[in-house]
């Protein structure tokens, strides 16, 4: 296992370390999972997201490339914009998810939750003229989340943060340090992700933290992230898609775009569209706050129609949450489902919309940023 170069201030936050995705991270802090959701919601928070993939791809066909490899269409991209995408094999399955960078014009970056998709990428190359570059070590990443997040960032770099528009980003200083500064997020918060040199770790942490303080800024563990990222309807790789997955079943046929040239997995994608999925992603809010596991089958009339794929205890809800799949017939909004969790059934009102923000209003909204105290909006 590896260690973030936040480890000795998590620590120090009296976090509870775990192993995931060959990190030793911090699950929750001393404040404890609810507070560290409903700070986030309510106020502001700071999360590691150190084991995050990064990496370059340089060249006179960069884009053609990414054109091959991603799902996404990027010939209409300018230099500060992030847009996610999906990256397929030929059977139209996704080998993972992530956003691409423009840095200039022949310049990108790939970021994903997965360091592995390195190799993939290099064995998709061909005989395009690209330099591929693995810079996760040589970079780190802090998630700064929550309605007041704006007031807090302000304090602490001249970059004028209003000009900054959702998914793009802008080379500036943080505290004094070179960072790219990114309007875009995981938790379904209006938020910014701070990317920089490791060496700056503590002396980014240190000088949030500290100016956070005037809004009761918490940092934020891997617990709250789950419930955070699920009332929000975001993906996580291994749960809720895998090389057995494509992209409209799980809810992002909006980054396949096909009307592009040629691309992995194009001529499947097709196929799928015109035909349709035999299951659907949707989200479940159940009557009680028992957290859903991973595998829970879902049950409507007493005939299992699918199951959970993740699930967790939702504090803003107060209720237990879940996503899972189930087949298409089943995804109606409002009807209600069962779950059963060691042994017990339990009722889920489906959702084919996630159960937080489901328009996006308060992640896209500049708004946040000069008014920095919104309260919740439960869909």
């Amino acid at each position: 296992m590896l260690t973030t170069p936040f480890h000795e201030l998590n620590l120090k936050a009296g976090a509870k370390m775990v192993e995931l995705f060959g990190y030793y991270l911090p699950w929750e802090y001393s404040v404890g999972h609810e507070r560290e959701h409903l700070g986030t919601r309510q106020g502001a928070s700071l999360c590691d997201l150190h084991y995050m993939g990064n990496f370059l791809i340089e060249g006179p066909d960069a884009l053609a490339f990414l054109q091959t490899v991603m799902t996404n269409d990027y010939s209409r991209k300018s230099v500060g914009s992030i847009q996610y995408t999906a990256m397929c094999g030929p059977d139209g399955n996704m080998v993972d998810d992530g956003t691409v960078w423009r840095l200039g014009d022949t310049k990108y970056m790939f970021v994903s939750g997965a360091e592995d998709d390195f190799s993939w990428l290099k064995q998709n190359v061909g005989r395009h003229d690209v330099k591929l570059e693995n810079i996760t070590s040589e970079h780190t990443t802090l998630a700064l989340q929550g309605p007041k997040s704006g007031l807090v960032l302000r304090k602490l770099t001249p970059f004028n943060l209003e000009t900054i528009r959702y998914y793009r980003f802008v080379e500036t200083q943080v505290a004094g340090v070179d960072c790219i500064v990114a309007r875009m997020g995981y938790t379904g918060e209006f938020g910014y992700e701070l990317h920089f040199h490791p060496r700056h770790a503590k002396k980014i942490w240190t000088a949030l933290m500290s100016t956070g303080a005037d809004v009761d800024m918490v940092p934020c563990g891997q617990a709250a992230l789950e419930s955070l990222r699920q009332e929000a309807g975001y993906l996580l790789v291994g749960n809720d898609h895998d090389k057995s997955t494509n992209p409209f079943e799980a809810g992002i046929g909006f980054t396949v775009k096909l009307g592009k040239s040629d691309f992995n997995g194009k001529q499947a994608l097709e196929q799928i569209a015109q035909d349709g999925v035999t299951r659907q992603m949707l989200w479940l809010d159940l009557a009680s706050g028992i957290e859903p596991k991973t595998g829970d089958p879902i049950f409507i009339g007493g005939k299992k129609i699918g199951r959970v794929t993740s699930g967790s205890y939702s504090p803003s809800r107060q209720h237990g949450t879940a996503m899972g799949y189930v087949t298409p017939e089943h995804a109606i909004s409002g009807i209600v489902a069962t779950i059963e969790s060691e042994g017990t059934r339990h009722d889920a009102t489906v959702s084919v919309m996630p159960l937080y923000d489901p328009g996006n209003w308060r992640t896209r909204s500049s708004s946040q940023l000069r008014r920095g105290n919104a309260g919740t909006n439960l869909a």
